[in-house]
């Protein structure tokens, strides 16, 4: 599944991507190295959707996400032990942006995982990457200014790539619905961050993030129960979805992101729709049709557009 975090190198990025920041160039390193390491990144994550929807016939969407944040919370913590932040970075305001990003976080996951289970992961991957496209609009939204005429183009393209891949009879899956909204408030955690990260450093704002959404998530798990056996005989699709996939991965793209600019890294990143693809396809036998397949195009277009367009701008101003 999706994990967006606030794991930074000091630019307002989300630790996925960044609203504003599209212009910064790639530091001068060994970018294709960082590149490749980025990489495992949305291998890791793409394979967590077809993971989910095997895991989701033995346990419930509200013990699965707490399983999986919970996890993700330990293997944070791990990493942060061996590469500590200086202990001015631990402030107090941490905890209520925790909070807020945490609550959007735990919105997004639940809203996500409940959809999965009524669509395919296929179908879940292309929906969810629609964040990119929908932060441009929600920071202009509450930054009360009009948005840029290809932002608004980029989210009338990606509706139309929507409908290809989803409508059926007329009408929009329930399922694809739901993780349309968790899509939503993934921008909206992407606009909090740009915000946030500016005034606490990022990997602490990750793991404050990340703790919140772990008591959250175990907090609306309880009727539920922890299905520990259940959890048990699936470890290891939890150690995929929870500890690899919402704890590593983040620090692989720490690590990467050092070297290279957001923009390219975002497109790198938007690859997870076509892991979680190939590995349904492999794994769970799932397969797009030839319109569905044309509206996953017209998704990861307009997402290109979206975040090659901003550089673009900046270019074609400073030359």
């Amino acid at each position: 599944m999706t994990a967006i975090g606030a794991f930074g190198s000091g630019s307002a990025d989300t630790g996925r991507r960044s609203v504003d920041d599209c212009g910064v160039r790639d530091r001068p390193a060994p970018t294709r190295a960082a590149g490749l390491l980025l990489l495992l990144t949305p291998v890791i994550w793409g394979a967590t959707f077809p993971a989910a929807k095997v895991a989701l016939r033995d346990v419930s969407p509200w013990t699965f996400v707490a399983w999986s944040r919970g996890l993700g919370l330990l293997a944070i913590v791990v990493v942060l032990t061996i590469r500590r932040p200086p202990r001015v970075a631990w402030t107090r305001g941490l905890v209520p942006a925790g909070a807020l990003l945490g609550s959007l976080m735990t919105a997004g996951y639940l809203l996500q995982t409940v959809g999965i289970n009524h669509t395919s992961s296929t179908n879940a991957a292309f929906i969810t990457v629609l964040y990119v496209v929908l932060a441009p609009a929600g920071a202009a939204l509450i930054g009360r200014h009009s948005p840029d005429r290809v932002d608004v183009a980029c989210l009338a393209l990606a509706l139309v790539g929507l409908g290809l891949l989803s409508i059926r009879g007329g009408s929009l899956r329930a399922g694809d619905l739901l993780v349309l909204a968790g899509a939503a408030a993934f921008a909206g955690h992407i606009v909090a961050v740009d915000v946030l990260v500016d005034r606490y450093a990022a990997a602490p704002l990750a793991l404050a993030q990340m703790a919140a959404s772990a008591v959250l998530t175990a907090a609306i798990a309880v009727p539920a129960g922890p299905q520990a056996g259940e959890v048990a005989s699936l470890w290891w699709i939890f150690i995929l979805t929870g500890v690899l996939g919402s704890g590593i991965a983040f620090s692989v793209q720490v690590m990467a992101q050092q070297w290279m600019s957001p923009v390219r890294a975002s497109i790198l990143l938007a690859s997870e729709a076509l892991v979680a693809a190939l590995v349904a396809a492999i794994w769970l036998d799932e397969r797009l049709s030839a319109r569905a397949w044309l509206g996953a195009a017209v998704v990861l277009a307009a997402i290109a557009i979206s975040e090659l367009h901003p550089r673009r701008m900046r270019t074609r101003l400073e030359g």
